[in-house]
């Protein structure tokens, strides 16, 4: 169980990353993929249990003709047989994954479409998914047939399964990720899944049939990992077909592509483009537009996209000294070899200070002279880490370090003429956001909406002539922004227009805690690749806390009105305690992202803290359970722990809004977030034994309750992560979302403690 659980962690890490990779990597995606591996995972575990339970219908799955030779009564040969099935259902699906534009004819570098997202994850996890959930309910029944335990058996199943994802995740977050590729991951996933499941099977059965399965199994995951980077060229050069593809790199924060067509260089990160070589227009755009608005132009902050032009123009300056910060030196690494020379004479240039981080914190943390200019140029606020880069309170650090006269800039998508009610929602809550902090705000419209504000308005000015003559006072030479182009750009009609259209809307704040302007991307996303759902999401917007508070009191009745037995407010506390544990998990994870940064290369090390509550938590109730007199009031009151963790939740984000220290934020990441999950998983360790103990005590069929509960586990995490990660986050925020879903835990244990104050 300990190697199982080991498995399904490096499995559903590696899942995280090839999808996210393939579709639109926001929270929607990680959300889709993490529910999808729930929802199979809870599948696979009534599926097992109810073909194990009853003799007639698991005889019917155990005669298909792939099971020739394993004995129905031989619960041992199928989990064996499982560990089989897992070792060659891993690889093939990362390599299914890899190539799943090529199957779908999707050229590299197009967004996939949410439609098409929400279709191809379920199906894609689906078979890894089902095995593996599988997988928990014949392990458990098998130990309880060979410790002749019942039970106890699952809580200790469910132990040694939370072991093994701690080992699992770690090895992932610390090993994995960080020396091999995705493929040779998966063929050492395999190696040791099915080496340890060949030794079970020579030690106590030798079965000759299943034996011969193994050393085949495991011969071909030998020979994969000595290919692995062979077929990871031949699965790339297959997607970029038609297409120079002159250099593949491989990060903690993505996958790199480099591709020639002609005499340009384009930059893809999983699969989108990024930026292209040379690409002159953008790069005076993106520094002389902001540069020509401030009097002065001696210390320059740019957060990102610099290094294809970017800085080259900024040192046209003079006096310019420039801090340059990007978040992954392996793009920097892979860049430098295909830029033009004078580009990297700018990298290297002493006026230029290059630093590899996260920008966000580094605007946090400056302590040194104000600067004239910050340029944000991260991209689109398509993700909470982005998004966190367009808030409030993102806009008042960036005021602290800028001079009084200073200027911030920033582009998001937009539409040069006309603007539709979702792009309309997306740029005016940019623009009122902002306008909190800088008063003073310069439109720039165009397929890309320029922002540039300031606490001052004195020396900035849209008129083209004023903005020629400050290029030629500071002897600027430029080969697009010049006397011709800038009336173009500076249309005083598109401005007032664009500004009117913008002021007439209701804004809304854009917030770290509430990420409303990710949710308008996702709905311009939407929009874009399927007509018509567009409403679905518009309405969707308009959920108020209230109502989902409501439905949360409908749901803790439901047992009192409905059914009215005892087992089925464990079973629901079950469900409900599931979804309460995998919401603190997401709240936590996105918060944290919010607040210090790219997390998602940790994501092994974030799921083995929660697990690793779980061990602790199921090992300390395995072995006081039968001390235990009043086990439904005890977890009556685990439930009602987990609804405090939950509005426990924002207070610890807002006290941890204050750090910026390198050494505190790094103590954070590495210490306390661990730690914080691994509350959450002691709380549902602590639940999953006791419900199972109590759901025993009012049923006969005590083999199935495993199953039964771990499937109840599993389908509340589910349900949570979707409605978390798709609704409530987005649309009310995080602090809302903790609070919507401690009301649901909440409620749901009070009705469990009155009921076990009941007589039978």
């Amino acid at each position: 169980m300990v190697v199982i659980g080991f498995v399904s962690i490096i499995s559903q890490s590696l899942l995280i990353y090839e999808l996210t990779s393939v579709f639109y990597g926001n929270e929607l995606c990680l959300g889709i993929i993490l529910a999808s591996w729930l929802f199979w995972m809870a599948v696979g575990s009534l599926v097992a249990g109810f073909c194990g339970g009853n003799p007639a219908r698991g005889a019917l799955l155990w005669r298909l003709p792939i099971f020739n030779g394993l004995s129905q009564e031989s619960g041992f040969h199928r989990f064996i047989f499982s560990q089989i099935i897992v070792s060659i259902l891993l690889p093939l699906t990362i390599i299914f994954i890899k190539m799943f534009r090529v199957f779908l004819h999707i050229p590299v570098g197009e967004l996939i479409g949410y439609h098409v997202m929400v279709i191809s994850i379920p199906l894609l996890t689906a078979p890894l998914g089902i095995v593996i959930g599988a997988q928990f309910t014949l392990g458990y029944r098998l130990y309880s047939q060979v410790m002749k335990e019942t039970s106890l058996a699952a809580g200790k199943v469910y132990l040694y399964d939370a072991i093994g994802d701690v080992f699992g995740g770690f090895a992932f977050g610390f090993i994995f990720v960080n020396f091999f590729n995705s493929l040779t991951t998966a063929f050492y996933t395999a190696i040791i899944n099915v080496f340890c499941g060949t030794m079970i099977l020579l030690l106590c059965s030798r079965k000759i049939f299943l034996v011969a399965i193994c050393i085949i199994c495991l011969s071909a995951n030998v020979y994969g990992v000595l290919n692995a980077d062979r077929l990871m060229n031949y699965t790339t050069s297959l997607n970029w077909k038609g297409f120079s593809v002159v250099k593949n790199a491989f990060s903690k924060y993505g996958n790199l592509t480099v591709v020639k067509i002609g005499n340009l260089y384009n930059f893809y990160c999983n699969s989108v483009l990024a930026f292209t070589i040379p690409q002159q227009l953008d790069s005076e755009e993106l520094i002389h537009f902001p540069l020509l608005q401030t009097p002065q132009v001696k210390q320059v902050l740019i957060l990102g996209g610099a290094v294809a032009g970017g800085l080259k123009e900024t040192l046209k300056y003079p006096e310019a000294e420039i801090y340059y910060v990007e978040l992954d030196p392996a793009l920097i690494k892979t860049a430098k070899k295909y830029i033009p020379k004078e580009d990297i004479d700018s990298l290297d240039n002493p006026r230029v200070k290059n630093i590899h981080g996260d920008g966000r914190l580094f605007v946090k943390r400056w302590q040194g002279k104000p600067f004239d200019a910050l340029i944000v140029n991260i991209g689109n606020p398509s993700t909470a880490e982005h998004n966190r880069f367009y808030t409030l309170e993102f806009f008042e650090e960036a005021k602290r370090i800028l001079k009084p006269q200073g200027i911030i800039s920033l582009s998001v998508r937009s539409n040069e003429n006309y603007l539709g009610e979702n792009m309309l929602q997306f740029n005016g809550c940019i623009y009122h956001t902002l306008q909190q902090i800088f008063p003073s705000i310069i439109l720039i419209p165009g397929d890309e909406l320029t922002l540039i504000a300031s606490s001052i308005s004195g020396y900035m000015s849209i008129e083209p002539y004023i903005l020629v003559e400050r290029l030629k006072q500071r002897g600027i030479e430029t080969r697009f922004v010049n006397e011709y182009y800038l009336p173009y750009r500076f249309c005083p009609e598109r401005i007032g227009y664009l500004r009117e259209s913008l002021e007439g809307i209701v804004p809304k704040i854009n917030h770290d805690l509430y990420p409303v302007c990710y949710y308008f991307d996702i709905a311009l996303w939407v929009e874009e690749f399927s007509q018509g759902s567009e409403g679905l999401f518009n309405l969707l917007s308009g959920v108020k806390t209230w109502h989902l508070i409501l439905v949360a009191v409908l749901v803790a009745l439901i047992p009192w009105l409905v059914f009215r037995r005892k087992r089925v407010f464990i079973s629901t506390g079950m469900f409900i305690s599931g979804c309460g544990g995998m919401v603190i998990e997401i709240v936590l994870i996105i918060g944290f992202q919010i607040l210090f940064g790219y997390i998602y290369h940790l994501i092994g090390i974030i799921i083995a803290g929660f697990m690793l509550g779980i061990a602790g938590g199921t090992w300390w109730m395995n072995s006081r359970i039968d001390r235990i007199q009043n086990r439904m009031g005890v977890y009556s009151l685990l439930q009602i722990a987990i609804a405090l963790y939950l509005f426990l939740i924002p207070a610890i984000f807002l006290g941890l809004r204050v750090i910026s220290d390198e050494f505190w934020v790094q103590a954070v990441i590495c210490i306390l977030f661990p730690i914080l999950t691994a509350m959450a998983g002691i709380l549902v360790g602590l639940i999953f034994p006791l419900a199972n103990r109590i759901y025993s005590d009012f049923t006969k069929d005590t083999g199935n309750v495993g199953g039964i509960m771990y499937a109840l586990d599993l389908g509340g995490a589910c349900v949570g992560l979707l409605i978390a990660s798709v609704l409530t986050i987005p649309v009310l925020g995080i602090t809302q979302t903790s609070m919507v879903f401690g009301v649901l835990n909440l409620l749901v244990g009070i009705s469990t403690m009155i009921v076990a104050a009941q007589r039978e």
